[in-house]
């Protein structure tokens, strides 16, 4: 009787033993799957140590294929990493760590990722980026690598577990935290996939401050110092975002590579938290992701938070929430358009004329190819009576436009004066809204040019149709030259006459190749022609030649010349058109019309 009463408690002890043993578990992440982060949640009731068990994958801490990390689900704030943690050599590919970490009361996440690429990008041994990247992909993706097999192997071996006094909360623990801090959110886009171009307006009624939370992707770098985990160097953003303001078009506040920070992972990983103060107004956020390296699908080591992949605003004083309202926003609404020239494709040239009944606000949104400061795809808009250009898309003044980083935009606001205008918009012979050879923008439904009244009292009366009318003041016109042509027009003087031309050829290197002349009509002089060093650049390709000035001719009869080669002239351009093609030509005027 005695034995077996020794027995009985002897079980129960060992029962009680495993029983505080498992309740003690606060997360657990085992068995973690190549290419795959996964998250469990736990809180804690009262400040206390936890303990910390971690294997991870590498031969080292600094060459680690897999990390392990503990956030602050309140404030998204790392509180704990494995690459940080002093770490010991299970095996030759295995290290592990045991140790006590101390937490105050509240809600964490624990995320787990399993990139073996990570030790690429991690070691200080690697000499040649290309060659790194190469092992990369050869290691991740071709399963009969001898690193490949071995790495899937190890992944029954990894894992993390978290002790101390709380409560376990799974991975519907992670979704509840997040569902929570994004329920409080003034915007929330996230997490975002691949080729995304999200959006969201929202108006303040008052002034307050927000606080942007945003995780995106940068270019790569070379040189990265992992001792300090700072850039080396600015790069150029792919994943991020931005906030304009929708009456002024300016743009409030933009994601940068400098002045975000490593957002963990792979180093092109970039984030963002910071307070901006608003005026009351109407705002739109933005944001936009490439083809690749996502919350759907990451090319390589996830970032600590990696579902708020994205943006998420919220306001910093929560009382001012109920001064805060959504809508739609759409970046060129049908409503209020004066020209649109859109989903141009390769080689084209387009046109539009409009007149302006009053001084008038207009925006302009243009999307185009550009690169390195030039445009290839582009538009320009002149005054139809002066020739003058009025605006142009200038590659300094665009942005990126999402997808390849060549895609550009100018989004923006222009005065013009009561008047009539003609918009133009030109595209080289490849990527272009029928067939992007790279990764198309975010808006490319409007590839090209469209303009819009931005008045607030816009009348429709006060835009009308371009009709091009007769110009009292010309005296002769030879314009829209064709290849080989050479066209010939009359004129008489009755008294002295003061007369401006204005022509457009083609000349290069001190010699032109289209070009216009006056001679005296009896004696078969030439008393003015156009050459190449009185000329100035026309806008467009560098051999686009214009002259615009004024001549005294005496009276007399005259006949005006114009002749061009076999190549580059109106409608059949080898190169970017002059800003005003239309007179591509000469045309005379009188300076004072009787």
């Amino acid at each position: 009787m005695r034995r077996i009463t020794t027995t009985i408690m002897l079980g129960l002890l060992v029962a009680a033993s495993q029983s505080f043993a498992q309740s003690d578990i606060l997360a657990e992440i085992s068995d973690i799957p190549l290419e795959t982060v996964r998250s469990a949640a736990f809180a804690l009731d009262q400040d206390q140590q936890v303990r910390l068990e971690v294997v991870g994958a590498g031969e080292t801490k600094r060459e680690l294929a897999a990390n392990a990390w503990i956030l602050n689900a309140q404030t998204r704030e790392v509180v704990w990493e494995m690459l940080d943690a002093k770490s010991s050599n299970r095996s030759r590919r295995l290290q592990e760590v045991n140790e006590a970490v101390a937490l105050p009361a509240g809600n964490y996440e624990v995320y787990y990722a399993f990139f073996p690429s990570y030790q690429y990008w991690r070691s200080d041994r690697r000499n040649n980026f290309g060659n790194a990247i190469e092992r990369v992909w050869s290691s991740i993706f071709d399963d009969t690598n001898d690193d490949y097999r071995y790495y899937r192997n190890l992944q029954k071996d990894l894992k993390i577990v978290v002790r101390g006094k709380g409560r376990n909360l799974g991975a519907e623990g992670v979704q509840h935290f997040q569902d929570d801090y994004k329920e409080k959110a003034v915007v929330s886009m996230t997490p975002i996939w691949d080729d995304r171009y999200e959006r969201q307006g929202f108006t303040l009624d008052r002034p307050m401050e927000i606080q942007i939370y945003a995780i995106g992707e940068t270019g790569w770098d070379d040189n990265w110092d992992w001792g300090s985990r700072r850039r080396s160097e600015d790069k150029e953003v792919y994943d991020f975002g931005w906030i304009i303001n929708t009456q002024t078009r300016e743009k409030v506040w933009k994601m940068t590579y400098a002045d975000s920070k490593h957002a963990g992972g792979a180093p092109k990983n970039r984030m963002v938290n910071q307070v901006v103060s608003l005026p009351a107004g109407s705002y739109a956020a933005f944001f936009v992701t490439d083809d690749s390296h996502s919350e759907r699908r990451w090319n390589a080591p996830p970032p600590y938070d990696p579902m708020f992949w994205g943006m998420t605003i919220r306001v910093k004083d929560s009382g001012m929430k109920a001064y805060v309202k959504k809508f739609d926003y759409e970046p060129a609404p049908d409503k209020n358009v004066v020209v649109s020239l859109d989903r141009l494709g390769d080689d084209e040239f387009r046109s539009a004329g409009f007149t302006l009944n009053r001084p008038m606000n207009l925006r302009i949104y243009a999307l185009g190819e550009g690169r390195d400061n030039d445009m290839f795809d582009y538009g320009w808009i002149i005054d139809a009576k002066t020739h003058k250009k009025v605006w142009e898309m200038d590659y300094g003044k665009t942005e990126h436009a999402g997808g390849a980083s060549k895609n550009r935009l100018f989004d923006g606001t222009v005065r013009l004066d009561k008047g009539s205008y003609i918009a133009y918009f030109r595209t080289d012979d490849s990527h272009s809204y029928f067939r992007w050879n790279s990764s198309r923008p975010y808006d490319a439904e409007h590839w090209g040019l469209t303009i819009m009244a931005a008045d607030e009292n816009f009348n429709p009366a006060d835009v009308g149709a371009y009709k091009e009318e007769e110009d009292k003041s010309i005296l002769a016109q030879l314009t829209r030259m064709r290849d080989h042509d050479h066209e010939r027009k009359s004129f008489t003087l009755k008294r002295d006459t003061d007369v401006r031309i204005y022509a457009i050829g083609e000349g290069r290197n001190g010699d032109m190749f289209d070009y216009g002349w006056i001679e005296d009509a009896n004696t078969g002089k030439v008393v003015w022609e156009m050459t190449y060093r009185m000329t100035e650049h026309a806008g467009g390709a560098s051999k686009n030649r214009l002259y615009d000035d004024v001549i005294s001719l005496k009276a007399g009869e005259y006949v005006l010349h114009y002749e061009t080669d076999g190549s580059h002239s109106f409608n059949d351009w080898n190169s970017d058109p002059p800003h005003d093609p239309v007179n591509y030509g000469i045309t005379l005027y009188l300076v004072k019309p009787e």
